[in-house]
């Protein structure tokens, strides 16, 4: 096991680095560069000239990659042009939490609501209820996230002001003491973290349903049966367990969509998260900050594929790696 995820963590260096690679030329294609975001009303064009002398924005483009390949070998990603100079990880770490809380608490609510419906399904085949969350669940699946975040903002932020539009707390909840600052925090994730898992969780109770459906037809769930054991036990404690073999890998390939969908979800909702932290650097062309943002996310998608891997080892003694 742990020769095997070493050899992984040695593949994904490389991987992470040609991602790197093509995002340090692909956001130089874009039109404009980071000095016009010094360019204001009454400031002379030659300001312009002396920052892109200054960053070395007048490089050829080579000399460029060899300069930002050479620091981040020694581990140095850059300052950020738009936010005072400040080292772009420095800014990353403010945002990470944010996305962090957000994604955890989508992925595991994905996973319990999608498993508990696809079980249900699955348990409940061809009946009027299997249907109607079949078909509902397909309904959720194909609603963009952005439109179902938008509907959601209407109906229950401004129709019936049940939960806060924006934020990630109210003003002063520092004052509310520690367990109410927390529920506010979680007041606050409520309408986000839905958004993000209504998709997630209906895609994942098809995979669940189709799963349980073959597993439930097998032998020995047939003489788990025969046994006199309770169909909870059967469903719950063998079946179940081999059901989620597929499930298993989605985690890991979860990660990717959650972190797409949190770009657009902590724009809308005005959450300082690394979405918004990369839309704001992509439209300041923040090329440092645009790179170091897409390191951390690319690393964060890669272990989470090895731990899709490893878990799927863990649930099916069989496997090996």
């Amino acid at each position: 096991m742990l020769r095997y995820i070493f050899k992984r963590l040695l593949i994904a260096v490389p991987l992470i680095f040609g991602v790197l690679t093509l995002t340090f030329f692909i956001i130089r294609l874009a039109p404009g560069d980071p000095a016009a975001f010094f360019i204001q009303p009454g400031i002379s064009p030659n300001v312009a000239e002396q920052i892109r002398q200054q960053y070395g924005l007048n490089d050829p483009l080579p000399v460029q990659y060899i300069k930002w390949l050479g620091n981040v070998l020694h581990g140095d990603f850059g300052r950020s042009f738009s936010r005072a100079q400040q080292p772009v990880f420095d800014v990353i770490a403010e945002a990470l939490p944010v996305t962090m809380t957000i994604a955890v608490l989508t992925l595991i609510a994905n996973f319990v609501f999608g498993i508990i419906i696809g079980v249900i399904s699955a348990v409940k085949q061809n009946s009027f209820l299997d249907r109607f969350l079949t078909v509902t669940a397909l309904f959720f699946y194909s609603m963009p996230e952005f439109w179902l975040a938008l509907m959601m903002i209407i109906l229950f932020a401004l129709k019936w002001p049940l939960f806060p539009v924006s934020g990630l707390n109210e003003i002063g909840a520092e004052s509310y003491g520690t367990f109410g600052f927390i529920m506010d925090r979680i007041w606050h994730l409520a309408l986000p973290v839905t958004v993000l898992s209504i998709n997630g969780s209906a895609g994942i109770a098809r995979y669940v349903r189709g799963s349980m459906l073959e597993v439930i037809r097998q032998d020995y769930v047939r003489t788990a049966r025969a046994k006199g054991l309770s169909e909870r036990v059967v469903i719950l404690k063998h079946a179940l367990r081999n059901a989620l073999l597929p499930v298993v890998t989605l985690m890991g390939s979860s990660l990717p969509f959650i972190f797409s969908g949190a770009l657009f979800i902590e724009v809308i909702f005005a959450f300082p998260g690394m979405g918004r932290v990369t839309v704001e650097a992509i439209f300041a062309r923040d090329y440092p900050l645009i790179i170091a943002n897409t390191f951390v996310s690319g690393t964060m998608i890669v272990f989470g594929n090895l731990l899709a891997d490893v878990l799927y080892a863990v649930v099916d003694p069989r496997i090996k790696l």
